[in-house]
């Protein structure tokens, strides 16, 4: 699940391109070589940085889209952004979960290393308000296209509450809207009960 990932993805191609030049430049190279030429030179959208520039990029991203879904007169434009908000939240999950979960038991438990416990949850709150903001699009989109008023503010306060599960999901009329609030509740409670409390416990 990790593949179905814009951000996996550029990593991938940027992987791929690297050996191939790398394999023109010194054709008789062995594999250990070129792992040890990949850990000193390895391209920039697999380093550090690329993830923050990522992420802060995808919470400016997510503003935009909301209001731009509030304003715009053209609904086809909704259709890409939930599409977008939809692949850009299970992006986030699946990360998430790898994280936890996955990443330690492949590279071993014991050699699993973050960068920064503070980096992380810095990012873990960049994300969160990202969900807010990507289910904020998603639900303003849904409105949109049902041909029903939007509140954009009341929708933020709402996805918030949503996601923080201090109000119920199934309040809302719209059966898509509760559909998908419930599909956000279920994020907000892996979010603040596995993601907060694995990373606040690492802090210095």
């Amino acid at each position: 699940l990790r593949q179905v990932s814009l951000f996996q993805q550029i990593r991938n191609i940027s992987r791929l391109l690297w050996k191939k030049k790398y394999k023109h430049a010194h054709p008789d190279t062995s594999k250990e070589d070129m792992e040890k030429a990949w850990e000193t030179n390895r391209p920039f959208v697999t380093k550090y940085l690329f993830s923050e520039i990522w992420v802060i990029s995808h919470l400016l991203l997510g503003i935009f889209c909301s209001l731009i879904m509030i304003y715009t007169p053209y609904l086809w434009l909704g259709y890409i952004v939930l599409g977008y908000a939809m692949l850009r939240s299970f992006e986030i999950f699946v990360y998430h979960v790898n994280v936890l979960l996955f990443d330690p038991l492949q590279v071993g438990v014991d050699n699993y290393r973050i960068k920064s416990a503070t980096r992380m949850i810095i990012l873990l709150f960049c994300n969160i308000a990202e969900y807010v903001l990507w289910f904020s699009a998603i639900y303003i989109v849904v409105l949109r296209l049902d041909n029903e008023d939007i509140m954009g503010k009341h929708i933020l306060t709402r996805s918030i509450m949503t996601l923080a599960n201090i109000s119920d999901p199934n309040e809302y009329i719209n059966w898509k809207i509760a559909f998908v609030a419930n599909i956000e509740s279920i994020i907000g409670i892996f979010m603040n009960i596995v993601c907060l409390a694995r990373f606040i416990s690492i802090l210095p």
